[in-house]
């Protein structure tokens, strides 16, 4: 039953909408019929400016860091079945992104879930946060566009949790790597009207 509730707790989490509300009750506007209507970092800071958008970033990714550090503190990992309580861990961390992209006080619509993702990986595997961080970065500085570098970033994100156990000779976690394949198929899923722009050659920088 705690675990349920947990979960729930959650989701709930992830569905606060903090670029809906920062740009409601500080730009007193909608930021839903702004610029590409997204309730992301990248619109609010398109829209509103640097500030707006990188508060928005650190609150989205502070409820995906908040998580999984409430889930490892409800349950620690046990030497006797470590794989169980890393798993309730990755579980956490995708629900809380599902719960963004799927928000509750938004009839089930919301953001892209790319900050909140990057607060779950920087606490449940640092190592692969930075390494994504850094594909993210790259792309970024190279083309200057936003949803092509999340793009980039979500192609590799999951392949990682099968290299990075191979280079120190240790058996993937399975399950984790579909976790996070389902996952990373869902964002950019979220991001196909970008995927189209950007074939179209009509995706803007930012």
């Amino acid at each position: 039953m705690f675990q349920i509730s947990f979960f729930i707790f959650i989701f709930l989490l992830g569905s606060i909408p903090f670029g809906l509300l920062i740009s409601r009750y500080w730009l007193k506007i909608d930021i839903r019929e702004q610029g590409s209507g997204n309730i992301g970092m990248t619109n609010v800071m398109r829209v509103g400016g640097k500030l707006p958008g990188i508060i928005t970033f650190l609150l989205d990714f502070g409820k995906g860091s908040l998580t999984v550090l409430l889930a490892q503190t409800a349950f620690p990992v046990s030497e006797a079945v470590p794989e169980a309580q890393l798993l309730i861990h990755t579980l956490a961390g995708v629900v809380v992104v599902c719960g963004h992209v799927f928000s509750v006080f938004l009839r089930f619509k919301g953001g892209k879930g790319i900050s909140t993702l990057f607060g779950v990986l920087a606490v449940l595997h640092f190592s692969i946060a930075l390494t994504v961080a850094l594909v993210w970065v790259g792309i970024f500085l190279w083309k200057k566009i936003s949803s092509l570098s999340a793009i980039c970033m979500l192609i590799v994100l999951p392949w990682l949790f099968l290299l990075f156990p191979w280079l120190q000779n240790e058996t993937p976690f399975w399950t984790v790597f579909f976790l996070f394949l389902l996952l990373s198929s869902l964002l950019i899923y979220k991001h196909r009207d970008n995927i189209k722009r950007l074939l179209n050659d009509q995706e803007s920088q930012l």
